[in-house]
């Protein structure tokens, strides 16, 4: 085999495992727009529920309030992640934006850290507040609290998946460190 042939059959054995990853991606990212909206639906027709409960036949629900409750916390803590995917948090970038790119990068790199550490200390938390929700039922629902509960470490590695995507992008100069004040522009 030929110098060209060698390099692209090595280029051909590296590609595969990045296009399953980007495959997988995709798909969890399918997946957690897919459950967001669910979870909207959810919530909604949860309050719906409960408001024609109480206003058209004088009767409270109290198992769709708590359903609208949970699905909130999980489409909350679950669109963080998103969030971060299309860069929507809020962000103070005066300084970054005045600072040369390669120095602005650099600076990526504790707050990359901070923000991954964080991430990390609500996962450990949340494990152990799963070890809680074991022992205990909702109180209309008489579901396992684990199921509301596991929305922290689940939301956690969503987050730290996508802000370790953003960041890393940041870093390597594939994206720029700032996009207008924390709001898409495009």
């Amino acid at each position: 085999m030929d110098g060209l042939g060698a390099t692209m059959a090595g280029r051909a054995a590296t590609a595969w495992p990045l296009r399953l990853a980007q495959s997988a991606l995709r798909l969890l990212r399918r997946l957690v727009d897919g459950v967001l909206i669910l979870l909207l639906a959810v919530m909604v027709l949860a309050v719906l529920a409960q408001v024609l409960g109480r206003y058209v036949f004088n009767f409270s629900i109290g198992e769709a309030t708590e359903l609208a409750t949970f699905a909130q916390i999980w489409m909350v803590l679950l669109g963080a992640g998103y969030a971060m995917r299309e860069r929507l948090h809020v962000s103070i970038e005066t300084l970054v934006e005045m600072l040369p790119p390669i120095v602005a990068r650099l600076l990526m790199l504790p707050v990359a850290a901070l923000c991954l550490w964080f991430l990390w200390v609500v996962f450990e938390g949340g494990l152990q507040l799963l070890e809680i929700g074991a022992i205990q039922t909702s109180a209309a629902l008489q579901i396992s609290m684990e199921i509301p509960y596991i929305a922290l470490p689940v939301s956690a590695a969503y987050f730290a998946l996508e802000a370790a995507l953003a960041f890393g992008a940041v870093l390597l100069g594939l994206k720029p460190v700032a996009t207008g004040g924390g709001v898409r522009v495009d």
